[in-house]
């Protein structure tokens, strides 16, 4: 097995789903920890859906050097790492055992094809049986446009940014404080046009330190109405609630899930209208008229209570129970284009909802 650099990766992954996916507001996507050595070469990679000390100790055990978590071991600063919580042993161990972290949460709800397409599919196999839209747009703005490049550079941190600002056609997208083995840094999301390209690169072709971490990513086509949070779902036949649960029940795997269906109804009641939303559906959800069904992870009490007073069943299956399935989605997509011969990618058996029904 001959491995792949890290850097190719990388950039695999965000030519899948871009991180301006993400919802900027408040999630942190991307590369969490980084190796020693520059652009290693991966050999391979542990997906997970949480990265716990058991999953950890997983990839140690199975030598991966890329662990892909979809929810981010580092969300909130951390202001010390300490042997005192589970969060930075994780981070320590993973810098001990020269262990790549790469999360993209958010950049995998929104992107077409992403969770919730993976969500969607218990009630068809494809757009013959429902329509669907986002239910919440990803921010145009915030996009880079057709024939635009999308372009991350890592810089020293007193380094003045204007000398890339002032070129024509470029437009900042993001701006995030990092460290490097060569000190404080700040790492910049650029979307620009092929010459803008060439014109950053030659700002720093003589700097070997910051050249290297240039990364390009073609953007074939802009945002569509396809990305965005959360779908809504309007099926051309009419189902009654008892099949939907059953088509959730198959495609999770799970035998039992929580129902609180709507005043008035019952579970041979027909629908035609669901909001989904993996993980945690409150505030996508909060973007809504009424429908018919909500289906997500978790809802709080009260939210519950409002939906079923508005006439809309909800269906939830625990948090993690609405993400974790597009695991084996995704292996199957990076499969296709990482040869085999060289990686070996995982899905991690030691993963699981930390809640069970007993």
């Amino acid at each position: 097995m001959t491995g792949i650099q890290l850097n190719t990766i990388l950039s695999n992954l965000k030519t899948y789903a871009p991180l301006y996916l993400a919802d900027q507001s408040w999630d942190n996507v991307g590369l969490l920890v980084e190796p020693h050595n520059n652009n290693p070469i991966i050999e391979k990679i542990l997906f997970t859906n949480d990265l716990t000390e058991p999953v950890l100790d997983e990839a140690i055990e199975q030598q991966a050097q890329l662990i892909i978590s979809y929810h981010p071991p580092i969300f909130s600063p951390l202001k010390r790492l300490t042997q005192n919580n589970w969060k930075e042993r994780i981070i320590l161990k993973c810098i001990k055992h020269g262990i790549t972290i790469y999360s993209p949460h958010t950049s995998w709800d929104a992107v077409d094809n992403g969770v919730n397409q993976w969500l969607i599919s218990a009630f068809g196999i494809n757009e013959q049986d429902y329509t669907s839209r986002p239910i919440i747009q990803v921010k145009t703005n915030e996009t880079p446009s057709q024939n635009q490049h999308l372009l991350t550079i890592t810089l020293p941190k007193e380094h003045n940014i204007n000398s890339i600002k002032n070129i024509d056609d470029v437009t900042i997208i993001n701006e995030i404080s990092c460290n490097t083995l060569n000190g404080p840094a700040i790492q910049l999301s650029i979307s620009c046009s092929p010459c803008a390209v060439s014109s950053i690169i030659d700002l720093y072709r003589h700097e070997e330190h910051i050249s290297k971490t240039i990364q390009i990513i073609d953007v074939q086509k802009p945002l569509d109405s396809r990305q965005g949070y959360g779908r809504l779902i309007e099926l051309k036949n009419s189902r009654t609630i008892r099949e939907i649960i059953e088509n959730i029940k198959t495609l999770t795997g799970l035998k039992y899930i929580r129902l609180a269906l709507a005043n008035n109804k019952t579970i041979d009641s027909s629908i035609k209208t669901i909001a989904v939303c993996a993980g945690s559906g409150s505030s996508v959800f909060s973007q809504l008229q009424n429908v018919d069904i909500q289906l997500t992870g978790e809802l709080t009490h009260h939210a519950v209570l409002n939906a079923i007073h508005r006439g809309t069943t909800v269906i939830l299956c625990d948090h993690t129970n609405t993400e974790r399935g597009f695991l084996h989605v995704i292996k199957k997509h990076f499969e296709q284009i990482w040869n085999s011969n060289k990686i070996k990618l995982l899905i991690s058996e030691r993963d699981r909802d930390p809640l069970e029904i007993v």
